[in-house]
């Protein structure tokens, strides 16, 4: 990347790690090939490849294990939480075909797991956007992820699949920032909104009380750079990873 990245901006990715600490696995119905479908279909796999080349290491916040541990993306109350209807809330019971992935946890597991991984992840997040703001009187968060080319069976939203998805927020999402990222990559990309996937991640504690916090949700189709059947990079990843590097850090200092 020729573009400096600001150092307000701090980037999200929930959900590229595949891993699944061995104790978390004894909780899981699924057979090794089962699971290794599962987290081909529901991990953004290769996510921090495809965007963390000239990103420091400090602006980065990614989630250790999958979203099939613990989807810190999430609220953390299943109340507050749409997917939970689909047994998809902060710890997932269902699958993507909305089939068995474990057995409900027990108030003593449920806490353990946001102990260990959910709250270490959201006090990291937190810790710097307030650095941010402490330092700059602004922050940004920019949420990496990506999606099936095809909707799979979980999915709520049937509406269009473009290759490039900007999820907004109608509060920490301004208008310059959605004109920004739009278009930028619609120079490359077929570029849409909030759609398969909608909204933008803030820390809660900020959540629709502080402007300075701006958020935005880039969402790329994994056939631009991958095999969805096998995971495996195709021939044109290091190219397309470069045009998308360039289009996030152009939008960024567009919209800043």
């Amino acid at each position: 990347m020729k573009e400096t990245v600001p150092p307000w901006v701090i980037f999200h990715i929930p959900h590229d790690s595949s891993f699944i600490p061995p104790q978390c696995r004894k909780k899981i119905l699924l057979s090794d090939e089962e699971l290794n479908r599962e987290l081909l279909c529901m991990c953004d796999l290769w996510t921090l490849a495809l965007y963390g080349n000239g990103i420091p290491f400090s602006q980065i916040v990614a989630s250790p294990v999958s979203r099939l541990v613990v989807d810190v993306e999430r609220f953390s109350e299943d109340k507050e939480e749409v997917m939970a209807q689909r047994g998809m809330g902060v710890i997932y019971t269902t699958t993507h075909r909305k089939k068995p992935l474990r057995l409900k946890p027990d108030a003593a597991e449920r806490q353990m797991l946001l102990e260990r991984w959910y709250r270490p992840h959201h006090f990291l997040l937190s810790l710097k956007v307030n650095e941010a703001i402490n330092k700059f009187g602004k922050a940004c968060v920019v949420d990496l992820h990506s999606f099936a080319s095809k909707a799979l069976p979980y999915e709520m939203n049937s509406g269009p699949r473009p290759e490039i998805c900007i999820g907004t927020d109608s509060f920490h999402t301004p208008e310059n920032f959605k004109e920004a990222f739009h278009f930028e990559f619609s120079k490359n990309f077929d570029t849409g909104y909030d759609s398969p996937f909608s909204g933008a991640l803030v820390p809660l504690e900020r959540y629709k009380k502080d402007k300075r916090v701006a958020s935005v949700m880039v969402e790329t189709r994994r056939d631009l750079y991958e095999n969805e059947l096998t995971g495996e990079l195709l021939s044109s990843f290091v190219k397309t990873s470069k045009i998308l590097q360039h289009r996030l850090l152009t939008a960024i200092h567009n919209a800043l």
